[in-house]
């Protein structure tokens, strides 16, 4: 290849492709080298111009961008940093907070007034747990591994956050309600922080503390401290009372939103069925359920009373029943030893012998006695719900998290701490008889209204079985017999109709254990009843019925 050297080169004026080719198709070298410098020299500028460009841009706008050769769309630089809280030390200057430095870990961890009531008092409002409580509950978060990530140095020797305030927090989450950024404020610990340790918390509640704190009775010798109250009420055999009640779960994904939503509140929400004494302590629950399901379905899943009915669990339970062994109302009374328990709910639980409800319908003062003092007991659950919900603001207002393992945690860890509360402050310990028994003089003064209720003076005769004895003979008692037991079952068809199927052992002969007692769950329902409608009525005219009462103590 020849070069021509003829043509002059100007290196100050623009060179084309085509001006590096002569007129012979050769390709001055000298040329081609200017045209690829002054190329490099117009990329460099270009780029150099969209750099000062984006930085202008930056400037203005307060953000940094970059731009890369070949991208025609930028992107934001993203950013790590948290808006912490801060303070301004004595010069003024702006300091960040450390939790360390907050109110709660001065007031709470580092200098707490142990000597001062009113201090004590607050704290016990604030976290809902006296403060040797709360330092117990530490103690026993500190020892578990689930806690070991808060107890360890991460790989730059920075401490965690302190274990105390994670569980100050955790407390006022479930006795307020509140938020995680609430805490974040408090404790200047970052809210996803409290986030995940709330989760390992209740977690911790269901696996460690609900064990721990809820004993369900299995022998009649953990039944017996049960029964004390029972037994002092006439109602011998009973242990126990349940119920059910919601939860509102308000972060409910889609497809469980329709189960999840009953017929008495217009969210999601969780049930459970509860058994308590009436001491109001917790001996037992279920998990969550749908709260579409009804009573029936979820006893079902109760193993507490499905362990009864089915023979499972205390079945050792010895009681005995007064009857009369003559006319109503004479001075022969005889007994029958039974084998098992039973206890009180409502009317729509399934119509075994081992649950009783109370009637809807009766014309019997005996029956109406039994029934309004067993609707009297029965409110032991619901005292129990209110007072849970009353202490852990949580479960009135709505679990916000995920899923419903979460409220479910949630809940069995708020049944743990009530009974964790109850034996702190005493109340496990067995009431007395209340005063005046059920004496016409000392009714209107000392007992109860429950006793004053069933002792109406207006009431008193209404629906007896006297009226039999004054019948002249056998046809006149029986149209009696028949016109009052035509008004009741006309007015409880209803009730009959929802429990068509539940009394299935009707008709069936009775069982008897090894001692010869009779057996309670081989008896049906309705002749159950009756046997303690009988009982009840001996010991009422006996004025042997006592309601139970806290024991007051004189110090």
């Amino acid at each position: 290849m020849e070069v021509d050297n003829d043509l002059p080169l100007l290196e100050e004026d623009e060179i084309s492709l085509c001006d590096c080719i002569d007129n012979d198709g050769n390709i001055n070298l000298e040329k081609y080298r200017l045209y690829m410098s002054q190329e490099d020299d117009k990329e460099d500028l270009e780029e150099s111009k969209l750099q000062s460009f984006y930085m202008e841009d930056s400037d203005s706008e307060g953000e940094t961008t970059k731009a890369t050769r070949g991208s025609s769309t930028s992107r934001k630089r993203r950013t790590v940093k948290s808006i912490k809280p801060y303070y301004f030390d004595s010069e003024g200057n702006k300091v960040t907070l450390v939790p360390k430095q907050t109110v709660w870990y001065l007031m709470y961890v580092v200098s707490p007034a142990l000597d001062c009531p009113k201090f004590m008092k607050k704290f016990r409002r604030r976290f809902r747990l006296p403060y040797s409580e709360y330092l117990d509950l530490l103690e026993t978060t500190e020892s578990n591994d689930m806690f070991r990530r808060w107890r360890s140095k991460d790989a730059t020797g920075k401490e965690s956050s302190p274990l105390q305030l994670l569980v100050l927090g955790a407390l006022r989450y479930l006795g307020r309600g509140l938020t995680f950024d609430d805490l974040e404020e408090y404790t200047a610990i970052n809210e996803e922080t409290h986030r995940q340790f709330f989760h390992v918390f209740i977690q911790f509640g269901e696996e460690v503390l609900y064990p721990l704190y809820v004993t369900m009775p299995r022998t009649a010798q953990e039944l017996k401290s049960h029964r004390k109250e029972f037994d002092i009420g006439g109602l011998y055999g009973c242990g126990w009372s349940s119920d059910a009640t919601n939860v509102v779960m308000w972060r409910c994904s889609h497809n469980l939103k329709q189960a999840n939503t009953g017929f008495k509140q217009s969210h999601p929400a969780r049930t459970y069925n509860l058994t308590c004494n009436h001491r109001r302590e917790i001996l037992h629950t279920t998990k969550g359920h749908p709260s579409r399901w009804n009573d029936k379905t979820l006893v079902l899943f109760d193993d507490f009373i499905t362990g009864i009915h089915e023979n499972r669990i205390l079945q050792d339970v010895k009681f005995h029943l007064f009857s009369w062994s003559g006319e109503v109302g004479n001075s022969q009374v005889e007994y029958t030893n039974y084998s098992g328990a039973w206890g009180l709910v409502d009317n729509g639980y399934h119509r075994w012998a081992c649950t009783q409800a109370p009637a809807k319908m009766s014309f019997l003062r005996s029956e109406q006695r039994l029934s309004e003092w067993i609707e009297s007991f029965r409110k032991d659950a619901e005292c129990t719900f209110g007072i849970l919900k009353g202490r852990f603001r949580i479960l009135r207002t709505g679990i916000r998290l995920d899923g419903p393992e979460a409220a479910d945690r949630i809940w069995l860890t708020c049944c743990a701490l009530h009974n964790k509360l109850l034996k702190a402050d005493g109340l496990l310990d067995e009431w007395e008889g209340a005063r005046g028994e059920n004496d016409v003089d000392d009714m209107r003064r000392f007992a109860p209204f429950a006793l004053q209720r069933l002792n109406d003076n207006q009431l008193r005769s209404f629906g007896g079985r006297e009226h039999e004895r004054e019948c002249i003979d056998e046809e006149t008692r029986r149209r009696a017999t028949n016109s009052l037991r035509g008004e009741e079952e006309e007015s409880a068809q209803e009730e009959e109709d929802l429990h068509e199927d539940d009394d299935y052992l009707a008709g069936q002969p009775q069982q008897y254990a090894i001692d010869g007692s009779i057996l309670v769950n081989s008896l049906s329902y309705d002749d159950f009843r009756n046997r303690l409608v009988e009982h009840f009525d001996i010991l009422w005219r006996r004025h042997r019925v006592k309601w139970p009462e806290r024991k007051i103590s004189n110090n």
